[in-house]
């Protein structure tokens, strides 16, 4: 592990800034997507321990599910378009499953991100959203370990090492588009996504 990314792992959480820097430096030093993207599912996790745990206060679940959300539509939205675009045309049942499976869990986590901001979280605080919040982290704390075990070994199978290197220079750039798109939208609306999964499954099967 090069020295940069081991530099990234504190014990705080990190900021939005250093999330920023490390797609910078993974993009100069070089990095495999797969670690990338599992940094990126540890970066998630430092959120999802606190609003799915009992410690932290409503003030800092409500500073946490902000960040979670930036960082799950930077992370979630450049793997729909670079990994899950690859699971789903793979000529391997195995893959294309995955592909549709995942996305499908992505959609359930965009919604319940609609549902919060409709509620207002960044700007009031209940117990409503705060159980909303958890349930919400808990899905993708589910679908981080579903793609670890399953998902990242199956693209790591059916994919060509030379193709995942080229990958994960796109999703480098867009991860850096999507996170500069959700802070310039400060939570007011979630991010315009690709057409829903199961109208592409449809498609490719009929």
């Amino acid at each position: 592990m090069s020295s940069f990314i081991t530099d990234l792992f504190k014990t705080e959480p990190h900021l939005i800034e250093e999330v920023q820097l490390g797609l910078e430096q993974a993009r100069t030093n070089g990095i495999d997507l797969i670690h990338l993207m599992k940094m990126h599912h540890d970066f998630l996790q430092e959120s999802i321990s606190v609003l799915t745990g009992a410690s932290a206060s409503d003030a800092e679940k409500q500073l946490h599910l902000y960040r979670f959300f930036r960082l799950v539509e930077m992370h979630g939205k450049a793997e729909e378009e670079v990994l899950y675009t690859e699971l789903r045309k793979s000529l391997h049942k195995d893959a294309r499953m995955a592909g549709f499976a995942a996305q499908d869990e992505h959609d359930v986590a965009f919604m319940l991100e609609g549902e919060l901001l409709q509620m207002g979280y960044h700007e009031a605080w209940n117990e409503e959203i705060a159980a909303k919040g958890k349930v919400v982290a808990g899905l993708v704390q589910n679908h981080i370990k579903e793609e670890e075990r399953h998902i990242f070994p199956v693209a790591q199978k059916v994919i060509p090492p030379g193709q995942l290197d080229t990958m994960v220079l796109r999703y480098i750039d867009k991860c850096r588009i999507y996170l500069e798109q959700s802070l310039e939208t400060s939570a007011l609306s979630p991010l315009q996504r690709m057409a829903p999964a199961e109208t592409r499954y449809f498609n490719l099967h009929h």
